[in-house]
């Protein structure tokens, strides 16, 4: 199987079979061979099906370990000839699962059939943990189970490719049909296979699109689905997010769930490891977020910073701003143009939401000198949230009065007044460098820290207007506009011997795209869409776009790693 596109764990696959191909995420012909052990019936060989299952011994979900024991001593005796696919039952004893991995492994399987799936989605942690351990183990691997189709989008994106269906003719044999609301409410006709195309159809084009995770969240017929999403959001986000794309359009968070997607919990974490205040900050300023994005562009920011103006002059080159938002919780005023998000906004938050914001700002300010004062410009939640933040830094922050909202002119007038007292004065130095920092930062943000100032030293230059060229000794390193941003072969080179980051390393000479079966090693930070840059013998001879995780590039033998859009 070759990844064509990723969301999540869930991607859309190549899968070759003898003489013809078909994409995944899909509906597939498995050849059910039952057990010789424990069976009468038994075939010579494989049928003309898309996936023979090898022969197996099914073993129920809560076996004892001395019986799952003498059924992998038997599963070493079986000659696996001629069979692409490997019957793996779902055990509450995980411990077993390294040995099914080293027949999956020795024998080669091109699939595995995941068994015992509906108990297995009953048991919210280990449905979850043998998808990871199947995923991340065998990457070109297809996962296959049978799951009714309101299944489909939530397996999908966990990281299942394709679907038996054989089990839905009970439902016709009902006469039960299906429909996308409740599999509580049935239809007055079978259905089921054409209800599982459909579905499936749908979930493949919400892969394409970017919105897997926007349909995941849509179908929640059954308390099932709710608990195996909050157990992956909470218990393995670290899997969801290394496969999940770096963000390129808004966000829309619909429900609970959505504060718990791996967007968020990527963007906390790089406030935390990739963000430092600018260097002359001598005030810092916290305030709201707006609906309008990026936040500079709405009436309420340009209110805020008019008020600054007014008060501060040339001075504000030495405040730094900071914006508190759910669930993001801190924006840096630079990566306004990186955080694409919108939010039902009624006022009222909860502590899921409020606790996490508290917390990350406080490790932000944390960041800033001791002596630096803190003002706050805040509303409604926002204020108990820097009250939080104060309380576990220790740090004196200074509330303006705020009366009928921020934007009042009772309480814009307070926020002039209170800058008042912390007179500023900002030098040409001071305007040129935060001209700079506003670039370095973003690319701080993709690359780490220190990238910025790869790209764009003290001695660089700015060329251009809207979109930005950046050069170093007349030599471009990068472009940037609104946010968005390109790295050449030179820029990628600077970025690579400061912080070797985002590098995916090869032998060989590159004539055009990066296959995984050509990458020796790749940096375990790369996520699907990164700008990474190709290093062989320590220079970088290309820069792409990732298809696949660093991780998965490593372990992957079959289809593109790497994009690459620009050769040195």
């Amino acid at each position: 199987m070759e990844v064509l596109k990723h969301e999540g764990p869930g991607r859309l696959g190549l899968v070759r079979v003898g003489d013809y191909s078909f994409r995944t995420p899909a509906l597939a012909g498995v050849d059910f061979t039952l057990s010789p052990f424990n069976s009468f019936f038994h075939p010579d060989g494989p049928g003309n099906y898309d996936f023979n299952l090898a022969p197996s011994i099914p073993l129920g979900f809560y076996t004892p370990g001395e019986i799952i024991e003498k059924a992998i001593g038997r599963l070493w005796s079986v000659n696996y000839g001629g069979f692409n696919a490997f019957y793996l039952p779902a055990l509450r004893r995980t411990e077993y699962l390294g040995e099914f991995f080293k027949i999956i492994k020795r024998h080669g399987f091109e699939a595995v059939y995941l068994g015992n799936s509906k108990i297995l989605i009953k048991e919210y942690r280990y449905f979850v943990r043998i998808l990871r351990q199947l995923r991340e183990r065998f990457p070109n691997v297809m996962i296959i189970t049978d799951l009714e189709p309101f299944f489909y989008p939530l397996a999908v994106y966990l990281g299942v490719d394709a679907f038996d269906t054989r089990s839905l003719k009970l439902y016709d044999f009902e006469g039960k049909g299906f429909t996308q609301f409740s599999p509580l409410l049935w239809s007055d006709e079978p259905n089921s296979l054409d209800f599982a195309r459909k579905t499936i159809l749908e979930v493949r084009k919400a892969l394409e699109e970017g919105k897997l995770r926007y349909l995941v969240e849509n179908y929640f017929p059954t308390q099932y689905h709710a608990g195996i999403l909050r157990i992956a959001d909470l218990e393995h986000s670290d899997y969801l997010e290394k496969y999940t794309p770096i963000q390129k359009e808004t966000v829309y968070f619909i429900s609970d769930a959505s504060i718990r997607r791996p967007e968020v919990k990527r963007w906390h974490s790089r406030v935390k490891e990739r963000f430092v205040p600018p260097k002359n900050t001598e005030l810092v300023l916290l305030f709201p977020c707006s609906a309008k994005k990026p936040y500079s562009l709405s009436r309420s920011h340009t209110l805020y910073r008019k008020a600054m103006k007014e008060a501060l002059g040339s001075g504000t080159s030495k405040v730094h701003e900071l914006v508190l938002t759910s669930p993001f919780g801190v924006v840096p005023r630079e990566w306004e143009w990186l955080a694409k998000y919108d939010i039902v906004v009624t006022g009222h938050w909860g502590e899921e939401e409020i606790k996490p914001a508290a917390e990350l700002l406080a490790e932000t300010l944390e960041k800033y000198s001791k002596d630096v004062p803190i003002i706050a410009h805040l509303d409604e939640a926002y204020v108990e949230i820097a009250r939080l933040a104060s309380e576990m830094t220790g740090r004196e922050i200074i509330f303006t009065e705020v009366k009928n909202g921020t934007t009042s002119k009772e309480s814009l007038g307070s926020l002039t007044e209170t800058l008042k007292e912390f007179p500023l004065e900002g030098t040409k130095e001071d305007r040129a460098y935060r001209y700079f920092e506003d670039i370095r930062k973003v690319f701080d943000f993709y690359f780490g820290a220190g990238a910025g100032e790869a790209v764009l030293p003290e001695n660089g230059q700015v060329k251009g207007s809207k979109m930005l060229r950046l050069f170093v000794d007349d030599q471009q390193t990068g472009t940037f506009e609104d946010g968005v941003i390109s790295v050449t072969p030179f820029g990628m080179q600077r970025i690579y011997d400061r912080l070797k980051a985002y590098w995916v390393k090869i032998d060989f000479e590159l004539r055009g795209d990066v296959f995984a079966v050509g990458v020796n090693e790749a940096d375990e930070r790369i996520r699907p869409d990164d700008v990474v840059g190709i290093v062989r013998d320590g220079k970088v001879v290309g820069v792409g776009k990732a298809v696949l995780s660093g991780e998965e590039m490593v372990r992957a033998k079959k289809g593109v790693a790497v994009k690459v859009r620009k050769r040195a």
